[in-house]
């Protein structure tokens, strides 16, 4: 699948400029005519790198990149900012304001390609780090459920089995007391879910001994 690219301007020329060049390439164009429509074509599109003007009506270039850095999903799109302006105050307010790299019109073409390449390496690269991330973190609750539910939850199935399998001879108190014992193991899991659903800084410990691999510590203080 063809990578996707923003291209936000208020000027129609360079917006047909930018598409034709980029295409060119085999990249797949957007384009927005300010930061508004950007903003919404971003969210829509979910493209791999934007070039925004700096200076355009309604929303200007780093007001939408602003808001595009603060969007969980958008966050990694690599961000090219495309100004006139070049004083050295610009390219840090640029930088603070979340952008990635910052281009001066006008832009030479070899300059524009060599930008675009390197942003979607690197835009790629923070998607595959996120990616893996993502998998750790969905390993890690595997094996913390696994190992701390487990225990509780065969010890609730083996009594049940025990009433299922004896009810027409267990007495009565020893029903009671299986039953107390479900209610006990049941709570114990209650508990645990209660312990994951409130985590503020999650700790980690070995899942076993002089392994790599590990799981949530529920008895972190």
């Amino acid at each position: 699948m063809a990578e996707s690219i923003l291209v936000v301007d208020d000027d129609n020329y360079i917006r047909v400029i930018l598409q034709k060049r980029l295409s060119a390439f085999g990249y797949t164009i957007h384009t927005a005519v300010d930061g508004t429509t950007g903003l919404a074509a971003a969210k829509e599109f979910q493209p791999d790198l934007i070039i925004s003007d700096w200076t355009m009506p309604n929303m200007n270039g780093l007001e939408m990149c602003r808001k595009i850095k603060d969007d969980e999903q958008m966050r990694y799109a690599y961000f090219i900012l495309l100004t006139a302006k070049d004083t050295q105050d610009d390219k840090i307010e640029a930088i603070e304001g979340g952008s990635d790299d910052f281009l001066t019109k006008p832009f030479n073409d070899r300059e524009l390609l060599a930008r675009v390449r390197a942003g979607l390496r690197i835009s790629r690269l923070q998607k595959e780090i996120s990616a893996l991330q993502h998998e750790k973190a969905v390993t890690e609750l595997a094996i913390t459920l696994g190992h701390e539910i487990n225990n509780p939850l065969g010890i609730m199935m083996l009594m049940l089995q025990v009433i299922q399998r004896k009810k027409s001879s267990l007495p009565i108190s020893e029903i009671q007391k299986e039953v107390e014992t479900c209610i006990t193991n049941g709570k114990r899991m209650a508990e645990i879910v209660k312990k994951l659903t409130t985590l503020e800084s999650p700790q980690f410990k070995p899942y076993l001994k002089n392994s790599d691999t590990q799981m949530l510590d529920l008895n972190q203080s």
